[in-house]
């Protein structure tokens, strides 16, 4: 006997026990234990990379699948019974959910999204819902009023466990803000930490979940605000859908082709809201509404017919145009199960006019609403095979419009199949590939020559453009492309072409393109386009590699190699480029900061205290700039004392000298370049001025006396070098360094500033 029948409260009974808790101790251990494992689950798939992308999404729906089975399910009365159906729909779900088509790109994804966002969710539901209703009949026949009951307290239980984990969630991390307020770092990081959060919020979530079963009152509560808000809606729904029809009728089926949104997919969710509101007010159907709600939902229900012939409008227009998409396959097969339930509404609807003193509710709908959950049950489990695949089915069908003329080579999207649609897309590839149309190869080739999506995209919006722009160049590679159309091959980019394919392909046609590339290269012409012999060279090298390759196989272990080198030689490039790019920024504000400081900070005469203060300000302002750059050469250095020989250019490195004369603060930073650079500098691959200059404002900096002599200091009223060390071999030391001597250099200062001005 079941506990309703023993005058008891069972955790799938909707009579309340008021002597006590169905549940246990135990029972609440349990959906504690089974949500925090769970929420644990989801928060190491959201964090860790160790888990590859493509198992992330099963896994969140084994996780989230078993989550919500212990929470509506679980009860140590027919636990066999009941740990079975939990664990059988959630290896359901997650195998459904596993994506074996490998397709990348937004449709494929799209299509993977709809299913876990909708498909899967929908199934779990009306799989719990005819699960319950079979607990509480302890049969497999499923009358509808006790499907209606079942699917309302399960949503009604799942609503109450969502609110209460967030809630739960929401509540500690306020507490972390209050620990962290008072210093208590380590709590408050704790607290905050998806490790702690997650697992607290599934725990919390199932507890509730069990909590609302056993609480027939609770339950019947968010049932009655859920039924009011149907009750309200579907007048509102009512009105709409007169005022909707009126003007689709007054704009004819033009106005959907200006929907921003897919127009299949907004008729198709206006029709479905209407059939859920309607359902929320029909409930069981035992009890007819007032008549004040009956009239509006005759009204929406009427209405229904319009929005499922518009949204087939729609879709067929999208169809006929663009072919199947799987999002497009996706709307066809809710249109016909929209359609059908709309059969099954207009019958009840019908079956009003002979209901005496209209004293029946639609019974049609009751009878055949149970029969419509297994058909959705049926086809949301088949979207999910080959059957009713989507990607299978675009594939196909955008193959057939290609094949029956449709869609036209040159505008055909060979992309789509290769990227969007998976295996399903390459398996119509291949398919494609047997046909002999030139037109059709080339495309091919395009879609495997392309590394992604966006790149065929790009490429092929390149190729209108040549078509377009019709420069020298792009004709010339629009007569290329041509002459290698019979073979399958396309030269998007003559550096990356497969040169080798063609020189020892065994195809006649392939054998023709080849000879028909080396005469173009032989043609001679002196007024020729500056592009076009760029073009002609780079082609021509790649004809010369392919020929020294002297093999197929020696050919692709050249591509391999240079493959390799082309890799590293792009990321030496960018990061060569971005060191340059940094430090001839710092170099060139470092000269136009400090001429502006001389030109705006002279003192002539008797300054007074605002003069003051702008050399002050300006000072302090060119001296924080000088700290900022060489913070950010010493990050480009990474620990290292200066760059390796070859590592930057010439002018980078005079560029990065600069900053390195102007770091006075860091005088340890600067004794290490030297140490680095002076080897370099005696062996003339560092300019020996430079060095010097950076020696000597070094060592004047630390107290010292300078050894080269770069160091001037006005004395009664001539230019002298301030204190050299060792004298006698300062020449032999300049002249190493590529100096002119002291002598000539003061010579020359003197005549110039006499008496030391500026």
């Amino acid at each position: 006997m079941s506990a309703a029948e023993n005058g008891k409260a069972g955790p799938d009974s909707p009579v309340q026990a008021m002597s006590g808790p169905a549940f246990g101790l135990v029972d609440y251990a349990v959906l504690a234990l089974a949500g925090a494992l769970c929420g644990g689950l989801l928060w190491l798939l959201a964090d860790s990379d160790a888990v590859s992308e493509s198992l992330k999404l099963p896994l969140a729906a084994l996780a989230l699948s078993l989550a919500a089975g212990f929470g509506l399910f679980w009860s140590r009365r027919s636990m066999t019974l009941r740990l079975g159906f939990i664990i059988a729909l959630a290896l359901l779900l997650t195998v459904l959910t596993w994506d074996g088509h490998g397709g990348k790109a937004s449709d494929a994804d799209a299509a993977l999204v709809f299913w876990a966002l909708i498909g899967a969710p929908l199934l779990g539901f009306l799989l719990s819902a005819l699960a319950r209703a079979s607990l509480r009949e302890h049969r497999l026949i499923w009358p509808y009023r006790v499907l209606w009951q079942a699917g309302a307290s399960i949503l009604a239980d799942g609503l109450m466990a969502l609110f209460v984990g967030l809630a739960s969630v929401i509540f500690v991390a306020l507490w972390g803000v209050a620990f962290k307020a008072f210093g208590m770092e380590h709590a408050a990081a704790i607290i905050h930490h998806g490790a702690f959060l997650a697992p607290l919020g599934g725990a919390a979530a199932l507890m509730a979940a069990g909590l609302a079963r056993t609480n027939a009152r609770l339950g019947e509560a968010v049932r009655n605000v859920l039924l009011i808000g149907c009750r309200i809606g579907l007048p509102l729904a009512a009105v709409f859908s007169v005022l909707f029809t009126a003007g689709l009728i007054a704009g004819g089926l033009k106005g959907l082709q200006n929907v921003p949104l897919t127009p299949a997919g907004v008729l198709l969710a206006l029709a479905l809201m209407t059939a859920l509101l309607f359902n929320g007010v029909y409930q069981d159907g035992a009890k007819p509404p007032p008549r004040w709600l009956r009239v509006p939902a005759w009204l929406a229900l009427a209405a229904l017919p319009v929005y499922v012939l518009a949204a087939a409008a729609a879709l067929w227009m999208r169809v006929q145009a663009y072919g199947l998409t799987p999002l497009r396959m996706i709307a066809l097969i809710a249109l016909i199960l929209m359609s059908l339930y709309t059969v099954l509404l207009l019958a009840g609807l019908a079956s009003e006019l002979f209901a005496r003193r209209l004293s029946r509710w639609m019974p049609p709908v009751a009878r055949l609403n149970t029969a419509m959950a297994l058909v959705w049950v049926a086809t949301l489990i088949l979207l999910r095979t080959p059957v009713l695949d989507p990607l299978a089915w675009s594939a196909n069908n955008q193959a057939a419009r290609l094949l029956n003329g449709k869609a036209s080579a040159a505008d055909f999207d060979f992309g789509f199949l290769r990227f969007a649609l998976g295996k399903p897309g390459r398996k119509a590839l291949d398919r494609l590939a047997q046909q002999d149309d030139p037109a059709i190869k080339a495309g091919i080739a395009r879609a495997k020559a392309a590394k992604s999506y966006y790149d065929y995209k790009a490429n092929a919006a390149l190729a209108q453009q040549r078509v377009k722009t019709a420069s020298p160049a792009d004709k010339a590679l629009v007569q290329l492309n041509a002459v290698l159309a019979p073979t399958g091959l396309v030269m998007n980019d003559a550096a990356q072409f497969d040169y080798g394919a063609l020189a020892y392909g065994d195809s006649a046609a392939g054998k023709a393109a080849w000879k028909a590339l080396q005469d173009w290269l032989a043609e001679t012409d002196s007024a020729q386009d500056a592009q076009v012999r760029s073009l002609r060279a780079q082609v021509h090298q790649g004809v010369l590699a392919a020929t020294l390759a002297k093999s197929l196989q020696g050919w692709r272990s050249a591509q391999k190699a240079a493959g390799t080198f082309t890799k590293d030689f792009e990321r030496d490039a960018q990061e060569r480029g971005h060191a340059a790019a940094l430090l001839s920024g710092m170099a060139g504000e470092d000269r136009a900061v400090r001429a502006l400081f001389k030109d705006r900070t002279r003192l002539d005469g008797n300054p007074d205290a605002a003069a003051m203060l702008n050399l002050l300000r300006a000072g302090a302002y060119v001296d924080a700039m000088d700290r900022r750059h060489l913070e950010r050469l010493k990050e480009l250095l990474d620990g290292k004392p200066w760059f390796a020989p070859l590592e930057i250019d010439l002018a980078t490195e005079q560029d990065a000298w600069l900053i390195v004369l102007h770091g006075e603060h860091d005088p340890e930073f600067q004794a290490a370049v030297l140490k680095a650079l002076r080897p370099r500098a005696e062996a003339g691959l560092f300019d020996g001025r430079r060095y010097a200059l950076l020696y000597d404002t070094w060592a004047r900096a630390q107290g010292k006396p300078q050894r080269y002599g770069t160091q001037l200091v006005c004395r009664h009223g001539r230019w002298v070098a301030d204190d050299i060390a060792a004298p006698k071999g300062l020449a032999a030391r300049r002249a190493k360094m590529h100096l002119k001597p002291l002598r000539q250099v003061l010579k020359a200062k003197n005549a110039r500033r006499k008496g030391c001005q500026g």
